[in-house]
């Protein structure tokens, strides 16, 4: 039987509770920041913030490598770069592919927000070397748009859609650790969403300004 059995049971469960697109949508497209919250009381936990879904995590793989990894770049004193060795080395110790997948684009995409930043690579550039690579669709629309206005919000947005579609495919998988990674990510991302849309409707900001900071969903 798979150790992660009763696991990935209990995160059955809770998966349905997660953000659906429905929901995103009527988010999205409420008036103001109390309808806002009207919606957001249908989902458990929505309040809750990565410290409930990393206890629950921890809890569920005591000591698995996998997990610990994901979670190391919350640790006080964790920088991106540190957090990026890391998740080099689990890696390559990993028969995972969806962890291995995960990190590689992780760490590439992390690098290519760094070296923008940094005035280490252009717009261009970057473009001609990631445009037909596997992660050519996260990196062609959110360098345009950078190309446009100067701000990564739309590549932030791209590399939440690509880790949530290399995910993905564990919703599906009935054994191994993948299930527990892909809700780690999966509530990772939806706690952002959240908080982007509280903010801008706090802030008074049209709908159209937020649908284009809007993420995939997992659910």
């Amino acid at each position: 039987m798979d150790k992660f059995a009763y696991a990935i049971g209990r995160l059955r469960s809770l998966e349905k509770d997660l953000l659906d697109e429905s929901r995103l949508v009527r988010i999205t497209e409420a008036p103001d920041l109390q309808s806002a919250y009207q919606v957001l009381r249908e989902i458990p936990h929505y309040e809750a913030e990565l410290a409930w879904t990393k206890a629950l995590l921890l809890e569920l793989a005591p000591g698995n490598e996998l997990i610990t990894a994901f979670w190391h770049k919350y640790e006080p004193g964790v920088s991106l770069q540190n957090h990026m060795a890391l998740l080099k080395q689990t890696a390559k110790d990993s028969d995972s592919l969806i962890f291995r997948r995960y990190a590689k684009a992780f760490i590439t995409l992390n690098s290519l927000k760094l070296d923008l930043l940094a005035g280490k690579i252009d717009a261009d550039t970057a473009l001609a070397k990631y445009k037909y690579s596997a992660l050519g669709r996260a990196v062609t629309p959110g360098l345009e748009e950078y190309k446009k206005t100067g701000s990564l919000a739309a590549l932030e947005r791209e590399t939440d859609n690509e880790f949530l579609t290399i995910v993905r495919p564990a919703k599906y998988m009935a054994f191994g650790i993948e299930p527990l990674l892909g809700f780690a990510v999966a509530k990772e991302i939806e706690i952002k969403l959240i908080r982007l849309v509280l903010v801008t409707k706090q802030l008074g900001l049209k709908t159209n300004e937020l649908r284009g900071r809007l993420r995939l969903t997992y659910a």
